[in-house]
């Protein structure tokens, strides 16, 4: 249960909520999931929990349940991890209006794509329009 005495006011992160509310970001259709046994957590996936194969894109691979789309991406080097993705118009604007509201860029993949940390510690890709125009 949440304790009200825990709960901040919007207003009291970094920007405003007018800021936060002309920053267009769309949650995509995708959410990620990087494992660290790409080829067995895709088969763990697929057999297990009954999840779809729809495609496979270099180490990306592709699956649906229940209408859910889900990207499992190879993370060898690392611990898995999970994130939800958002499209936006402009990177650039959207980058600059979630660093004035206390996020941390983390990796940039390129100029239409980058990872964020949120003030709390959750993680979420943000990209532009055509970024990934070969993705199913």
């Amino acid at each position: 249960m949440i304790n009200p005495l825990e709960i901040q006011p919007i207003e009291s992160l970094r920007g405003s909520v007018k800021e936060a509310i002309v920053m267009k970001l769309e949650f995509s259709p995708y959410i990620a999931i990087q494992v660290s046994d790409h080829g067995k957590a895709v088969e763990f996936y697929k057999n297990v929990l009954g999840m779809e194969f729809v495609d496979a894109k270099g180490s990306d691979a592709y699956l649906n349940k229940d209408g859910i789309n889900f990207v499992f991406e190879d993370n060898s080097a690392g611990r898995g991890s999970v994130f939800f993705e958002f499209r936006t118009d402009s990177l650039a604007e959207a980058r600059k209006e979630l660093e004035s509201a206390g996020c941390t860029l983390t990796q940039e993949y390129n100029e239409h794509s980058a990872m964020f940390s949120d003030p709390f510690g959750m993680n979420f890709h943000v990209w532009e329009d055509g970024a990934f125009p070969d993705n199913p």
